[in-house]
């Protein structure tokens, strides 16, 4: 039914040629079976148009596509060369034996304030504040630890408990603010004094940083402000490795030092002949009642 909607027209006329060929019209017939084959013609000249408007409008995706496609197989190339050429390297693997008690979120800042002179012969004067905001985590590394056991009262003696900082939960650093000023006068005329100057603008980055990382560096070994917590947190330290090792031992002392006779957590042995020693005398009682 499409065909024939589509060539309606020519169909008309190749009848109407027909009709007037049959009445021996040649020339009627002729012309108007002419019109018919160049309606026909025109109407598949447009069909092919629209076939191939469609065709270069499929060719145009599958362009876009392919280039889609090898920009993505280009990623995948370098992630792969990034791969192969990069060397995964394991330089130390170290036994971790941390008791973490506490963590403690905090927040100062650590000021700044320096006057310089700079390759070029500049007096500069800096003034700033960094505001540090962590979350630091306290307790005691396990294998710090000394022991000694005394098998004849069934006591552990526990010594080098120092509470320290182990690690950080959280750690930002932002400057507060900076403030960079040289000493210089406007013109050759003018007294010289403290100004601002645009073209600091790269030094100023330059000594915020260094002072952002060291400051990061500075904080590794845990954080000079937080050193007052060491005392307080002390008898709970204490506390803890009571319970931690009371059921293993009656007893449990704490010393300040160890000498050459206490050994790290990973060599202290308990003496299982204690509760054969303990049994010997109720079973002497026994036999001498029998």
């Amino acid at each position: 039914m499409g065909i024939l909607k589509r060539h309606a027209i020519f169909i008309l006329l190749l009848l109407i040629a027909f009709i007037l060929l049959a009445n021996k019209l040649f020339i009627w017939g002729f012309v108007a079976l002419g019109i018919g084959l160049i309606i026909f013609g025109i109407q598949q000249l447009i069909g092919l148009n629209v076939k191939l408007s469609k065709f270069q409008d499929r060719v145009g995706g599958l362009e876009e596509k392919n280039k889609s496609l090898l920009n993505l197989n280009r990623k995948l190339e370098e992630e792969v060369s990034f791969l192969k050429e990069r060397q995964f390297q394991i330089t130390k693997i170290r036994n971790i034996l941390e008791l973490n008690l506490f963590e403690v979120e905090t927040t100062f800042n650590r000021p700044v304030s320096r006057k310089v002179t700079s390759e070029d012969d500049r007096e500069i004067k800096y003034f700033g504040s960094l505001n540090i905001s962590l979350g630091a985590k306290f307790g005691i590394d396990c294998k710090e630890l000394r022991f000694k056991y005394l098998p004849e009262n069934d006591e552990l003696i526990v010594a080098n408990i120092n509470p320290r900082f182990l690690s950080f939960g959280k750690r930002k650093l932002e400057w507060d603010f900076f403030e960079i000023f040289e000493f210089r006068s406007q013109n050759a005329l003018a007294e010289k004094r403290w100004m601002t100057t645009d073209n600091l603008y790269k030094y100023a980055s330059k000594v915020k940083e260094e002072y952002r990382l060291n400051t990061e560096k500075s904080l590794e070994k845990g954080p000079e402000e937080l050193e007052w917590i060491h005392k307080p947190i002390m008898q709970t330290v204490i506390n803890t490795i009571r319970a931690v090792f009371g059921s293993l031992c009656k007893n449990i002392t704490i010393a300040e030092t160890a000498d050459e006779t206490f050994v790290p957590i990973e060599k202290i042995r308990f003496d299982p002949l204690q509760d054969a020693k303990e049994i010997q005398p109720a079973e002497k009682k026994a036999l001498k009642e029998s």
